[in-house]
């Protein structure tokens, strides 16, 4: 893809990128032990690790994947300990913990292919798009970056870009619907080889291949009370409608509606009083047959779960009934944690209210590894009203994990969910950073009192600003 000189993402600002990806490839073009990969547990991770497992077996590799959803000292040694491989690649993971790859990995040779903002330190061969000059936190993802390696390792792997943009979307790398920098390349890419197509329509859960009501019932972003997980509410709405979910007998889907019927669904939902700003736009139909936007929930899912390694078995093997097992499984647990948070919105000890956003605290009622989908459709749905929300669960016996999400307008003026968490989390021993919009972090159980103290002073200010560093 790269190699062609009138593709739109062959410019001079992107060569530097290429460059970095070719070392990779041919790094791993030429090892012949076996390879330790390790990705992260979400999306962009399951999706930079399908890439892998695709790539590396057409090129004859031996390798193996682990996942994680955290790397530290701990975990690295725990894989370093486990393993005896002499080459680890990394992906969608890394660049913010190269000093303590460099401790723990010190003989071993060590490729990262990562988007998130690098850490000091070098590492054999180290591709990020923040390295020369690109925003990998709204142009390209994990997924995406992995995608450019392993192009530059085997042309063929083109039928592989739509993993670089489900990663991209679980990553919310999205403005209106539209992809942006390297990202909306890739999409171009992706639309003339027939690995997707963009139409405009309800973003719904199973849009081609599930019925009306399991489209419904199973859409939980945003959270639509009464419908998600609740069939026969779906079906009553529908009733209520008149839209006829059947037809000649046989259960329909979003694809056989006509224009106006999607319209009178839209019209009910505006009429019950749910925002459906975010159900209408641009639909991305991925070769497989599913919405883009649906497929990258259910990586996630396979992640919150614990089950990346059965992300990896859908996307190639395209199990439906094994999609349709942890899409229900998904759901049930959404649905149980949605309602503890609606439950305890008049409990300021679970739910504080702020003049800028609020915090929501958890505990050991809502998993540590949900805690941020959980915060996200809290905040998308209006579930919990605010700028800013941050969602706190328990992670182990002396952690507390913590989640924060800013809406997009407060992005655009200036305030930095990455530099925020940082900040906050390093006054309290803790660490925290991510993206610009969706950030999270980790401190010790001891010090949430101090971290609550500090975050309500932000989010009660007379203003937010871009730098928040407390002391």
């Amino acid at each position: 893809m790269f190699r062609d000189e009138h593709n739109d993402l062959f410019r001079d600002e992107h060569n530097d990128l290429v460059t970095l990806a070719q070392t990779a490839a041919e790094q791993l073009e030429d090892v012949e032990t076996p390879i330790r990969c390790v990705a992260h547990y979400d999306c962009d991770g399951i999706s930079s690790a399908v890439i892998v497992q695709k790539a590396l077996e057409r090129a004859g590799k031996t390798f193996d994947i682990t996942f994680v959803e955290e790397l530290n000292e701990d975990v690295l040694t725990e894989i370093h300990e486990t393993h005896d491989e002499d080459i680890y690649l990394f992906v969608d993971i890394g660049s913010g913990q190269i000093g303590a790859i460099q401790d723990i990995l010190k003989e071993e040779t060590v490729v990262i292919a990562d988007h998130h903002e690098p850490g000091e330190g070098d590492v054999d061969v180290h591709v990020n798009p923040h390295l020369v000059g690109i925003d990998g936190g709204a142009h390209i993802s994990g997924a995406g970056v992995t995608y450019v390696v392993m192009q530059e390792m085997e042309p063929e792997n083109t039928d592989l870009l739509k993993y670089a943009l489900i990663g991209a979307t679980g990553d919310i790398q999205t403005e209106d619907d539209t992809y942006l920098g390297l990202n909306r390349g890739l999409m171009e890419q992706a639309e003339e080889h027939g690995l997707i197509e963009r139409k405009t329509g309800l973003r719904l859960y199973g849009r081609t291949r599930k019925s009306i009501i399991d489209a419904l019932q199973y859409t939980t972003e945003p959270y639509l009370p009464g419908i998600s997980n609740d069939p026969s509410g779906a079906v009553q709405f529908l009733k209520e409608i008149g839209v006829n979910p059947r037809n000649n007998g046989d259960w329909r889907t979003l694809e056989d509606l006509s224009f106006e019927e999607e319209k009178q669904i839209v019209h009910g939902l505006l009429t019950r009083g749910y925002d459906v700003s975010g159900l209408i736009g641009s639909v991305y139909i991925l070769d497989n047959g599913w919405e883009i936007s649906e497929f990258s929930s259910l990586m996630n899912a396979c992640g919150r779960l614990g089950r990346p390694h059965d992300g990896i078995t859908v996307c190639l093997e395209e199990d439906e009934d094994l999609a349709a097992t942890i899409k229900r499984a998904y759901g049930r647990k959404i649905g149980n944690y949605l309602s503890y948070v609606e439950d305890n919105l008049d409990n300021s000890e679970v739910v504080q209210q702020f003049e800028h956003g609020a915090i929501i605290r958890a505990g050991d009622n809502i998993h540590a590894n949900m805690i941020g989908t959980i915060t996200t459709i809290c905040q998308r749905s209006n579930i919990v009203s605010g700028d800013i929300l941050v969602g706190m669960a328990h992670k182990e016996e002396d952690h507390v994990k913590i989640s924060a999400r800013a809406q997009q307008d407060v992005v655009e003026n200036g305030v930095l969910m990455n530099t925020f968490m940082d900040g906050v989390c390093a006054a309290c021993d803790g660490e925290g950073g991510g993206h610009d919009a969706a950030a999270g972090g980790k401190i010790p159980r001891g010090v949430q009192n101090r971290f609550i103290k500090l975050t309500g002073e932000v989010l009660s200010a007379g203003r937010l600003t871009s730098v928040i560093s407390p002391e």
